[in-house]
């Protein structure tokens, strides 16, 4: 896809440079979201009781979702030295999670909030979604590549929220849905709520996880009111003043 914004001045003195080479991959940020959302609505990551498969599939679940945060933040162009800062504090992340999930199992009790290591995570989902809302705001042309990072970005708000609730329920006293859930109850959870779907199956019982739900809420209306309608109207309007012989770029 065409680059139309342009590069720092200060180049990598910047926390953003906009370089060449991911920034703006946005399909590949979108299949990996999707395929992140996926894995953490069928894999639960605290399971203990199972073999070394579920254990193994919780490990791999981390290792995808970190692998899409630090892929939304070289697509929205990150400068290379924070990408790299970046890649050792998730490198750390994955590697104690990995541990403290193994180490929990052979303890035979459920993996806890106890590790700093989650709170990286929440920190670093929180964060993707906004580097990419920023590097968007800088195209000139509304492209595909552009509305797949529209895309992306909405995904991954159910994602940081996801993390968020996860905290909210290893860190506060009484459950986050009063009673002990999976991992997957969790992510099906931020779906619900970011589509303002409400079955009411499961339902926050703590006053910081009630929160945290109509916040995420609140969000996604905002984020599609505002920020798809006017990439969608931008580019119709791109769309209708374009000469046919000209074809929009990827």
């Amino acid at each position: 896809m065409t680059d139309d914004s342009q590069p720092s001045a200060r180049g990598s003195r910047t926390l953003f440079d906009d370089r060449p080479g991911y920034v703006d991959r946005f399909g590949l940020l979108l299949s990996v979201t999707v395929a992140s959302i996926v894995i953490l609505s069928l894999i639960d990551m605290m399971e203990q009781s199972g073999g070394a498969a579920d254990q193994l599939g919780a490990i791999a679940a981390s290792i995808l979702v970190a692998a899409t945060l630090l892929l939304a933040l070289r697509a929205s162009g990150l400068a290379h030295r924070w990408q790299r800062f970046a890649d050792i504090v998730v490198l750390v992340t994955v590697v104690a999670l990995a541990v403290a999930t193994l180490a929990s199992a052979q303890l035979g009790r459920p993996a806890s909030g106890e590790s700093p290591a989650p709170l990286v995570l929440v920190g670093l989902a929180a964060v993707a979604p906004l580097v990419v809302i920023r590097r968007l705001l800088q195209h000139r042309r509304i492209t595909r590549g552009t509305l797949q990072g529209a895309v992306s970005a909405y995904l991954l708000i159910p994602i940081a929220f996801f993390y968020a609730f996860l905290a909210v329920g290893n860190f506060q006293g009484p459950p986050f849905f009063g009673q002990v859930e999976p991992t997957t109850s969790f992510m099906y959870y931020s779906l619900s709520v970011i589509t303002t779907l409400g079955f009411g199956d499961l339902t926050s019982t703590t006053e910081l996880g009630r929160l945290l739900s109509v916040s995420e809420a609140i969000v996604g209306q905002i984020y599609l009111i505002t920020f798809v309608a006017m990439l969608v109207s931008l580019f119709a309007q791109q769309w209708r003043s374009m000469d046919p012989a000209d074809a929009p770029d990827e």
